[in-house]
């Protein structure tokens, strides 16, 4: 499929009809102004204050005076706008001496002459405040007028400055300022009348060709943006003149801010009405432009303005949804391009899910086409694998291979596009038999690449694929067992590839256990936990993520509510363990070599498994895989109230930890201290989730007829958990050669067995245990072994 569309359609822009009544100021010529405010005057200084006042506002009068004091020069012989833009400061503002002073339109000369002529005294009180009411509302309207033409001037100074301003931070600075005048909702007038000059002068900030002034650009098309959102009756003009200069310029640097301009514009309109009659006439410019581009960094700020488009206006975007798809498909089926940029691509599609989902007949229908293009190539390897004579049109692996690859990750991110709808329960085109036949294509298709060629890619974008189908398959369809041959194939493949198919790999078993899950067959978990499995090598994977995402495996394993799979699944992990014991223990002479008769009964009875037997592990090996196992197993043990785990498996997870691992062994504790700290931890993590099983150390032998069977069964076999517990952290405690981090946990231990001892008064009889006994013995041995420590090291330390 091109990355490229044969055609670009651009739908006929809709005319908007400008209403310039809104934003055009009723302004008319100076001279007219200038005129009538000397008329207006002359005439009210005539009628109320005599000759002698109205030859003062005279412009033709000449040395007329009515006291010592000189005549005042003519105040409205000018223009009644003066030019100000040569007057106006550095911030903006204007002068005394050419803006708006005290003297402006005739002010404070009124009142000077009022005074000096003492003339009030002829006029009533009505007659004198109506005439100052006249003057001062003339006084405001020409003050109107003059804002306006105040604010165009201080754009006018922004504009000139963005322009010739040299030094970079203060350019910068005018550009900002420029920014907040486009953002204020005053200044709409002004920005109408200059709005050339605006897109001229940003414009030319685009264009820069220093690198230095990169900020500066981007200052630029914010403005640029803001600027159409600003003035919604020109937002077409705006888009058309952006989009002109995108097709004209030669340079991606300056396209891509015409985009960025185009999407801060997007941004901050919204879901605005207003740009709603524009927006196909958008549309259909930014899939002109998406499909003619051939460098990732404008795809992805071009994707960015059409994402925007179809979140706020859907309606619009859905006309053009087929046709950017077709595009983006084409940059995701692109091998040469970066794994990051497939990522990112994919993303994209995704969030088109609403659109994927309303032409679902448009979404099943790419994946046949996706599918069949996968059996082609899949055919083409199949022709080299025999050995047959090639035709000349078959292309060689090293070009199949990667296009097979690149569709069937294209194929997983569709599937992810239609989401939850993708399910047979949701009805057709969705069914069962449809998931059933694109799996098991998929999988004919990985496997044949697989006996050719081995290709890692390809294996990773298989096993990717089939996760994605997997979880709409139902549990008990025909195909779960191809699966799960599938995914133990894919395992023993690790061996020979990196962390990333490994994670691949796990993930696949990992969902194969959940999805399949009570139906899995006994010989799937017998295989992937036997010695020669490779998830067991995966665990001593230097890579973090590998080695939990091993441990992942094995919690969804432990996490089967089958109970005849979980107990086989259950001892081999403790026939491990128990082989890492004695691997452990051989050197110190406490335990027989493997393989070797013995007249002693063998250690740790009734955890051993017969494929374990003959092996033996490094001492780093067996502590790792002791302290693996363990944390895999709080799975069973750390589930609140678990019949599971306190009932159906031998021995039960309390009775392992506490018993058949040897906890107490003195040597054990001394060469491998961490060993015995996982295995304590362990202990403590069950028995506090479990409230120490002080509870169920109180119930009686008999069950209550209220109870059911099961439940009375598990509370008889925990009740004397809590005693075997006193016994066991007491007979700790005692133990001098312990390490410095489990005997903390033991007293912490200890202190909250106290605590929730005292809780209630029920507890009471708990007191008189002589396994309490036991365990207080062990607290105090405990303390005077603290106590002689801390002297020792106090005695050391004077001393020194």
């Amino acid at each position: 499929m091109s990355r490229k569309a044969l055609g670009f359609r651009l739908s006929s822009a809709h005319k908007l009809q400008r209403n310039w009544n809104d934003w055009q100021p009723r302004l008319v010529s100076r001279d007219s102004v200038s005129a009538a405010s000397q008329d207006g005057v002359k005439c009210i200084a005539t009628r109320d204050l005599g000759p002698a006042a109205a030859a003062v506002y005279d412009p033709t009068a000449v040395g007329v005076a009515t006291s010592d004091r000189p005549v005042s020069p003519p105040l409205l012989q000018n223009d009644a706008f003066p030019d100000t833009a040569d007057t106006l400061d550095e911030g903006g503002g204007y002068e005394a001496a050419g803006g708006f002073s005290d003297d402006t339109f005739g002010w404070q000369s009124l009142g000077q002459e009022l005074r000096i002529n003492d003339a009030t005294a002829d006029l009533t009180t009505f007659q004198q405040h109506g005439n100052r009411a006249l003057a001062s509302k003339d006084m405001r309207k020409s003050h109107d007028r003059g804002m306006s033409h105040s604010d165009e001037s201080r754009l006018s100074n922004l504009l000139r400055r963005a322009s010739r301003e040299e030094d970079r931070d203060r350019r910068l600075a005018t550009v900002r300022q420029l920014r907040e005048f486009i953002t204020h909702s005053d200044n709409k007038v002004a920005l109408v009348k200059q709005l050339d000059t605006i897109l001229s002068t940003l414009n030319d900030i685009l264009n820069e060709s220093s690198k230095l002034l990169s900020e500066l650009r981007q200052e630029a098309a914010v403005c640029l943006g803001l600027l159409c959102t600003a003035l919604s009756y020109e937002t077409e003009r705006i888009f058309k003149w952006m989009f002109v200069k995108f097709s004209s310029s030669t340079r991606d640097e300056v396209r891509l801010l015409y985009l960025v301009a185009a999407y801060r514009a997007l941004e901050a309109a919204g879901e605005r009405k207003a740009f709603s009659p524009v927006m196909q006439l958008v549309m259909s410019s930014l899939q002109s432009i998406l499909e003619n581009l051939d460098t990732p960094e404008l795809l992805c700020q071009s994707v960015r303005c059409i994402l925007q488009v179809a979140r706020c206006y859907p309606h619009v975007f859905s006309t053009n949804f087929r046709d950017t798809v077709d595009i983006l498909v084409g940059w995701h089926i692109d091998h040469t391009q970066k794994q990051s940029l497939t990522q990112q691509v994919s993303g994209w599609l995704q969030s088109l899910e609403q659109f994927w989902v309303a032409d679902l007949t448009f979404s099943t229908t790419l994946l046949g086409q996706f599918l069949e293009d996968m059996e082609a190539y899949a055919e083409d390897l199949g022709h080299v694998g025999s050995g047959e004579a090639v035709d000349e049109d078959i292309p060689p692996p090293t070009v199949s291979l990667p296009k097979l690859a690149a569709l069937l990750r294209v194929f997983s991110t569709v599937v992810r596009c239609i989401g939850q709808r993708f399910n047979p329960i949701r009805g057709p085109p969705i069914t069962q038999a449809y998931v059933s036949d694109v799996l098991n294509r998929v999988l004919a298709c990985v496997s044949t690449a697989k006996q050719v060629l081995f290709s890692e890619p390809v294996l990773t974008a298989g096993n990717e694929c089939v996760c994605v189908l997997l979880v709409s398959l139902e549990p008990s369809a025909p195909l779960t067992d191809a699966v799960i041959t599938y995914g133990l194939d894919q395992l023993d493949a690790c061996r020979a590839c990196g962390p990333e198919y490994s994670l691949a790999v796990l993930s696949l078993i990992t969902l194969i256990v959940d999805q399949i899950n009570t139906k899995l067959p006994a010989w799937f978990v017998e295989k992937l936990l036997a010695p020669t499995s490779q998830l067991l090598e995966l665990r001593f994977n230097r890579d973090r993520e590998v080695m939990s995402a091993a441990l992942g495996v094995y919690q969804s394993v432990l996490s089967l509510k089958n109970i005849p799979i979980l107990e086989a699944a259950y001892k081999l992990v403790l026939g491990e363990m128990a082989c890492a014991l004695s691997s452990l223990l051989a050197p110190l002479g406490l335990s027989p070599t493997p393989g070797t008769p013995s007249p002693t009964p063998p250690p740790f009875p009734g955890i051993q498994h017969p494929v374990f037997a003959p092996l033996t592990l490094t001492p780093e090996r067996a502590e790792f895989t002791l302290i693996f196992n363990l944390s895999a197993l709080t799975t069973i043990g750390n589930t609140k109230n678990s019949l599971i785990g306190m009932w159906a498996l031998s021995p039960t997870v309390f009775a392992l930890l506490s018993q058949n691992l040897m906890l107490v062994h003195s040597d054990l504790a001394v060469y491998h201290p961490a060993v015995q700290y996982a295995v304590l931890y362990t202990l403590y993590s069950h028995c506090t989730r479990h409230d120490h099983f002080i509870s169920s150390s109180l119930s009686s032998s008999s069950p209550s007829l209220f109870d059911g069977a099961v439940i009375s069964t598990v509370t008889t076999a925990t009740r004397k958990h809590f005693s075997t517990l006193l016994s066991l952290l007491g007979a700790l405690l005692r133990k001098e050669q312990l390490y410095t981090e489990a005997r903390k946990l033991l007293l912490t231990w200890s202190l909250e067995m106290c605590l929730m001892m005292k809780r209630s008064d029920t507890y009471t009889p708990l007191f008189s245990l002589p396994s309490f006994h036991k365990f207080c013995k062990g607290l105090v041995c405990s303390t005077t072994v603290t106590i002689e420590r801390v002297c020792s090291t106090t005695v050391n330390t004077v001393e020194l």
